[in-house]
């Protein structure tokens, strides 16, 4: 007979591992806002499936082997919860790890923006750095040059940064 209270655990932690590594998927995109199945695309479920049936391999390996007043059914339901404990649990720390230094990076890199404006403004000459690449004319003549003469009024100065974006610098 299997153990209710033992099922009901490894139940829990199954549903808690999917929620972790769907909700990291999630966190490793941070700043992004994308929509639910781009979070559940980008977390590659297919691994954590690959993961979850060799578990399911290696706890009924371990189910056979002779533990006294432990019976095997038991023995599968305790191997498949630990093992699944202790994925959910580097999962956690490496998608938090993650998070946070991504944050961190975002912060600083902000810091220094500000701090550049502040500057700037300061010489009031204001450089507006963008990624971009090569260049194609958006408008017509006309409006090209009502659009330089107010850049050239205000003192704004344009710097493309290339075409090479990571998320940080959006």
């Amino acid at each position: 007979m299997v153990s209710k209270k033992l099922l009901t655990i490894n139940i829990v932690v199954v549903l808690l591992l999917i929620s972790a590594h769907t909700l990291g998927g999630y966190l490793i995109m941070y700043p992004m806002k994308p929509d639910i199945w781009t979070v559940v695309s980008e977390s590659s479920p297919q691994y954590l499936l690959i993961a979850l049936a060799l578990f399911a391999v290696i706890a009924w390996l371990i189910s056979h082997l002779r533990i006294k007043n432990v019976k095997p059914e038991n023995k599968f339901l305790l191997a498949y919860t630990i093992l699944c404990g202790v994925l959910l649990t580097f999962i956690i720390y490496f998608d938090a790890a993650t998070y946070i230094s991504t944050r961190k990076a975002i912060r600083e890199s902000e810091n220094e923006y500000i701090q550049q404006a502040k500057e700037d403004i300061k010489k009031d000459k204001i450089m507006y750095r963008f990624a971009g690449g090569l260049s194609i004319p958006q408008y017509d003549a006309k409006t090209q040059n009502k659009i330089d003469s107010i850049r050239k009024k205000f003192g704004v100065t344009y710097f493309n940064t290339g075409c090479m974006v990571d998320v940080i610098d959006r």
